[in-house]
């Protein structure tokens, strides 16, 4: 018993910690979520009920963003869990006695995300950006032009992401690789299995848990994508990269309608777990916790 009193006397500023700041924010965002709270409109606050929800069901502009929201997950969790396998696999594999130069992927998760939405909107400047100018040079028109087209522009803030979030893809495939015993690799050689062989049939499948939570964990940060979109394109041309959490900014915090916002975070939030437990059961993560 006194072991047990000083681990949750250790424990507790902990908890009340997150309590505090995810806990208690959560709640009352929720609340919030069945008010009618606009706060340029204070008299008029008062218990919604499901109003906001059955405003975004027939709300066309929620629903074109929650589309576009969709589409830049899909395409964002997809290519940076590829690339970044890719290159995990040939890190191990030609570079596997050189660890750094493993770090130097690492580079883009230095910098925060309003700083790489500001260079990459410099980068594809139409006037003078680095990026634009060389992609002119060979022969490719598709720089900072693109970012006043529709599909330019979403083109663009699907790059960015991946670009910025494939290095902690391949952190964590590099940390699953270096997990396999050496002993199997050494029997897979003695055996005569190539190098596709050992990826296909030693590698990936080992590496299956990984992928469950590199899952986990792009799919919850394409969900919450925001800052480089707003820095970017700012949601345009027109609305075409506007996603939900780019119009709950706008409900929240340029309309002050409080209720619509946190109706759509806690749209996105449910989402989030619907796809969490989906995950989960698809490719039967187990999580043990000792």
């Amino acid at each position: 018993m006194k072991d047990r009193r000083t681990a949750m006397a250790m424990v507790s500023p902990t908890v009340v910690i997150v309590a505090l700041v995810f806990v208690y924010p959560l709640l009352v965002s929720l609340w919030t979520s069945f008010q009618y709270k606009v706060l340029s409109q204070p008299d008029l606050n008062r218990f919604y009920g499901l109003g906001n929800y059955q405003w975004l069901w027939k709300e066309p502009r929620f629903w074109d963003a929650f589309s576009r929201s969709i589409v830049f997950l899909v395409f964002t969790v997809a290519l940076s869990i590829a690339v970044g396998m890719l290159v995990a696999l040939l890190l191990d594999h030609y570079c596997s006695h050189w660890p750094w130069l493993k770090a130097l992927y690492l580079v883009p998760m230095v910098v925060t995300p309003v700083v790489v939405g500001i260079q990459w909107r410099f980068l594809l400047n139409a006037q003078f950006g680095a990026l634009t100018w060389l992609l002119e040079a060979i022969g490719l028109p598709i720089g900072g032009a693109w970012l006043t087209k529709p599909i330019g522009a979403m083109f663009w803030v699907i790059v960015v992401d991946i670009w910025y979030y494939t290095p902690m893809v391949i952190l964590l495939f590099g940390a699953g690789l270096e997990s396999i015993p050496t002993e199997i690799r050494d029997a897979s050689r003695v055996d005569g299995a190539t190098a596709w062989q050992r990826t296909r049939y030693i590698f990936v499948p080992m590496l299956k848990p990984v992928l469950g939570v590199t899952l986990l964990i792009r799919t919850i940060g394409g969900l919450r994508a925001f800052d480089t979109i707003l820095v970017i394109t700012e949601g345009g041309p027109g609305r075409a990269t506007e996603v939900v959490n780019l119009l709950a900014y706008r409900y929240g915090l340029q309309y002050f309608d409080m209720g619509k916002a946190s109706a759509m975070g806690w749209v996105m939030l449910v989402l989030a777990l619907v796809l969490t437990v989906l995950y989960i059961r698809l490719l039967r993560v187990r999580v043990s916790v000792s």
